[in-house]
């Protein structure tokens, strides 16, 4: 009986462990960071300011889980601009129902790239990260219907 619920303490710590995201996994074997940077790899969130000063271009890719929407230079500084949109409950529905109620063979969407297909008019956030060659120095993040 021991053996039986070790066995289904391994598999469910086991099961567990595969639902940590690449970031999360890193911030977990990177605990030198700061308590900021290692919320940000964790939540996925940077705030407006200064929390990502000394985060590499490498970290901030994990935490944010996709390619910025735009490179540029801003005051000659790299900058990465990610512009994600919120879904309405009324678009979240309908997405879902896009998403998991196809009756072709086509592939399936995800949840995120309905997301990018959501019209113009809604929410949405900015976050431009400013770079000093590898090393990020700041963020601004900007919020409403851009």
């Amino acid at each position: 009986m021991n053996l039986t619920i070790s066995s289904l303490l391994l598999a469910a710590t086991l099961a567990l462990a595969g639902c940590a995201s690449p970031a999360q996994t890193y911030a977990q074997q990177h605990p030198e960071l700061s308590a900021k940077q290692l919320e940000i790899l964790n939540t996925g969130k940077i705030p407006d300011g200064d929390a990502v000063a000394g985060m590499t271009r490498e970290q901030i890719q994990l935490a944010m889980h996709q390619e910025p929407t735009q490179y540029t230079k801003v005051d000659g500084q790299d900058a990465w601009v990610y512009v994600v949109k919120k879904l309405s409950a009324m678009n979240l529905t309908m997405a879902n129902d896009a998403t998991f109620n196809r009756q072709d063979n086509r592939s399936r969407h995800s949840l995120a790239e309905e997301e990018n297909h959501a019209p113009n008019d809604q929410p949405t956030t900015r976050t431009t990260v400013y770079f000093q060659g590898n090393v990020a120095t700041r963020a601004e993040v900007v919020s409403g219907g851009l």
